[in-house]
C-alpha cells in the first residue's frame, strides 16, 4: 500500500467531508480514494470515517489520527520543498495577498516585473481587504498597511502609510485652497468607504486628535476611483501618499496642508505597508527571490515635500 497517498487522501475527505468532493479536488475516481482509506483502515486496525449514504464524519480516534499526520505531512512536503528548490532559476507556484488600493497601483507593475525575471513562477495573486493567515500555509506572502505587526512572522517596511490632502489645481483656483480644518465645511470632499462604515477623516491638532466629518460629494471603496474623481476635478481627498506620488509629480494633483492641523484616516502611530512571510519560508529559493526583488522594487523613500517660504531660499 501506498501509505503516504492514503494518508494525503484520507486528510482530503476529512477537509471537505465527501468523498466525491475530495475525487474533484485531486482528480482521481471517489472509488479510488474509499479503496486507498479502507486500506489505510486495515492496515491501523481501526475505522477512521463513519460512512453513510449522506455524510462522511471523523470517528473519535479519525480525529486524533488527523491531528498528528497533518503535520507530519506539512513537514514531508516542506522538505521535499526544499530538496527540489535547488534549481538555479526560482520555479513554482507562490501565493501571494495584498489589498486591492496598493495592489493595484504599485504591486501589480512589480509583479509583472517579477514574471518576466523568473519565468519559471506560477504566481497566484489575490487582491483582498480579507487579512489571510499566514500560518495556515495557504499564503506565502501578504502585503498589508498596519501598525501592529502580527507575531511569529517576519514583516519588512516598504513604505510609511501617511495620508496627504489633494485636489487638482483647476479645483482649488475654482473654490480656494483651504487653510484651516474649519475651511474643510465649505468644500466638497471624496470619501473612502471602507468594510462596513465610511473612513471619516481624523485631524492631530495643537489640542489632540479630533474626526472630520467633511461634506462628502462622492462615497466609494475603491481608492483609485477618489483619485480619479480627485483629478477629474471633483473634490478634496485625503489618500495614502504612495497611491498619488507620481499624479503629484506629474502636476494632475496638488498637495493642500492645513495650518492648524495634519490629516490622517487613522490615529494609529508607526502605520506603514509591510512585507510579510514566515521565517523558514525565506530558505526556499522562489520564497527568497520574490521577497528580495520586492523589497527592491517597492521599498520607498517619502518623495512629497513640504513646500518651504521664499524667505528661507538661498536665492
Amino acid at each position: 500500500m501506498d501509505q503516504l497517498r492514503a494518508i494525503d487522501y484520507f486528510i482530503k475527505v476529512a477537509e471537505l467531508g465527501s468523498f466525491t468532493a475530495a475525487a474533484h479536488s485531486i482528480g482521481v475516481p471517489a472509488s479510488s480514494i474509499s479503496r486507498r482509506i479502507q486500506d489505510l483502515e486495515a492496515d491501523l486496525g481501526v475505522t477512521l470515517l463513519h460512512r453513510t449514504t449522506r455524510i462522511v464524519r471523523l470517528t473519535e480516534l479519525g480525529c486524533f489520527y488527523l491531528e498528528h499526520v497533518q503535520s507530519a505531512v506539512k513537514s514531508l512536503n516542506y522538505a521535499r520543498d526544499l530538496i527540489m528548490d535547488r534549481a538555479a532559476s526560482p520555479s513554482g507556484f507562490l501565493r501571494i495577498t495584498a489589498s486591492p488600493s496598493y495592489g493595484n497601483v504599485l504591486l501589480m507593475p512589480v509583479i509583472r516585473k517579477l514574471r518576466r525575471r523568473f519565468p519559471d513562477l506560477v504566481v497566484d495573486i489575490e487582491l483582498t481587504d480579507t487579512l489571510s493567515d499566514l500560518s495556515g500555509n495557504e499564503v506565502d506572502i501578504a502585503i498589508r498597511a498596519t501598525a501592529t505587526l502580527p507575531e511569529r512572522v517576519v514583516a519588512r517596511k516598504l513604505t510609511e502609510d501617511t495620508y496627504v490632502l489633494v485636489a487638482s489645481s483647476a479645483y482649488l483656483q475654482k473654490h480656494g485652497t483651504p487653510q484651516t480644518l474649519s475651511d474643510l465645511e465649505q468644500h466638497k470632499t471624496l470619501l473612502y468607504r471602507g468594510p462596513g462604515r465610511i473612513i471619516y477623516w481624523q485631524a492631530n491638532t495643537s489640542d489632540g486628535w479630533v474626526e472630520v466629518r467633511p461634506n462628502p460629494s462622492f462615497i466609494c471603496n475603491v481608492g483609485a476611483e477618489l483619485v480619479a474623481e480627485a483629478v477629474a476635478g471633483s473634490g478634496l481627498a485625503l489618500v495614502p501618499k504612495w497611491g498619488v506620488e507620481q499624479k503629484l509629480r506629474d502636476g494632475l494633483l496638488d498637495a493642500v496642508f492645513l495650518k492648524d492641523a495634519g490629516l490622517s484616516l487613522t490615529r494609529l502611530e508607526n502605520a506603514g505597508i509591510y512585507l510579510l512571510y514566515h521565517r523558514p519560508k525565506y530558505r526556499l529559493n522562489k520564497i527568497k527571490a520574490t521577497v528580495d526583488f520586492l523589497m527592491e522594487e517597492l521599498t520607498q523613500k517619502p518623495l512629497i515635500k513640504t513646500t518651504r517660504s521664499s524667505s528661507s531660499s538661498g536665492n
